[in-house]
């Protein structure tokens, strides 16, 4: 009778450390690029100097990517539809039709989310 307790002990055993070398393996994953992504420089962007029209960009790197489409009239941003459409890309869209700039305030646990967004809007209009 001890000898199947002790199979059944080094089973768990073995099957805990596996369990910890996964979960190990995909917080390393997670955190792959985050400090890169965290002091990403954003350009900021002159809309005046754009002419009217529809302007996509995109940015992916690491396991962040965000697609865009910015609509510039009369040299203002009036519209950006975000690819994935968010509250976090609505709320940076707002911040930027209303400064007319990508300077804007990034929301505290989401610089990262923020500023792959925010270098989607800067290619959008940087072409």
């Amino acid at each position: 009778m001890r000898s199947g307790r002790k199979k059944g002990l080094k089973v768990v055993g073995i099957i805990a450390v596996v369990i910890l070398i996964i979960l190990g393996a995909g917080f390393i994953a997670l955190q792959r690029g985050l400090p890169e992504m965290q002091d990403l420089v954003i350009s900021d962007v002159n809309p005046e100097a754009l002419p009217d029209g529809e302007y996509t960009g995109e940015f992916s790197r690491y396991r962040w990517s965000n697609k865009v489409k910015v609509t510039i009239e009369g040299g203002r941003i009036v519209a950006i539809q975000p690819g994935n459409g968010g509250s976090l890309e609505r709320e940076l869209s707002e911040q930027v039709m209303a400064r007319q700039s990508l300077q804007v305030d990034i929301k505290t646990g989401a610089t990262v989310s923020s500023n792959a967004f925010l270098k989607a809007v800067e290619d959008a209009l940087s072409r």
